[in-house]
């Protein structure tokens, strides 16, 4: 019973869920370690990861070092970077690195601000809609294994299907590679 409990104010948790809108994101800013903190914070109420850590130091110098997010000034971050991060996170749980960047890149095009506006409304939203899902499905160990499995084969079908969006779109937006010659020897 001590389960269901936690269970259930888990979803009344996630009916609150909020996040900071972009100008209330630190308006200094911080360096690896604050950012790292500040993130994790954020990104454990909906996020999981295999070592417990949503974002490390490690991952964000490889998102650097891709050109995934924009190169510190100065060792620090700002408010474009630190959206872009939380973005890149929270999209990264159902999409590959290359693709969660795509999407963010082709609807980046207003700027950062409006990019996490939207998606901050957006994953508000839907958070909030699945724990109010999730409150009236009834307590029973039935209808929960139930809920549990209409909930993955839907992630798994609309992840098939923001795949091929972002595929397509891709391909639209990009021209294709001109191929290699091959020497002869």
């Amino acid at each position: 019973m001590a389960d269901l409990e936690k269970l259930y104010k888990t979803a009344a948790e996630l009916s609150d869920f909020s996040l900071p809108t972009y100008d209330s994101l630190p308006e200094i800013d911080l360096y690896m370690d604050q950012l790292t903190g500040y993130l994790n914070k954020l990104l454990c109420r909906i996020c999981r990861s295999e070592d417990g850590t949503p974002l490390t130091q490690n991952r964000i110098n490889n998102y650097v070092k891709d050109g995934r997010i924009a190169r510190p000034v100065q060792k620090k971050y700002g408010r474009d970077q630190i959206a872009m991060l939380y973005m890149l996170c929270c999209t990264k749980q159902n999409l590959q690195l290359p693709e969660a960047s795509s999407l963010l890149a082709m609807l980046g095009e207003d700027g950062t601000e409006h990019l996490y506006e939207s998606f901050r409304t957006q994953q508000e939203q839907i958070v909030k809609s699945c724990a109010a899902e999730l409150s009236k499905t009834g307590q029973d160990e039935i209808s929960l294994r139930e809920k549990a499995l209409e909930l993955v084969l839907r992630s798994t079908a609309e992840r098939f299907i923001a795949e091929a969006i972002i595929e397509t779109l891709c391909k639209e937006e990009l021209p294709a590679k001109p191929k290699k010659e091959k020497k002869k020897k």
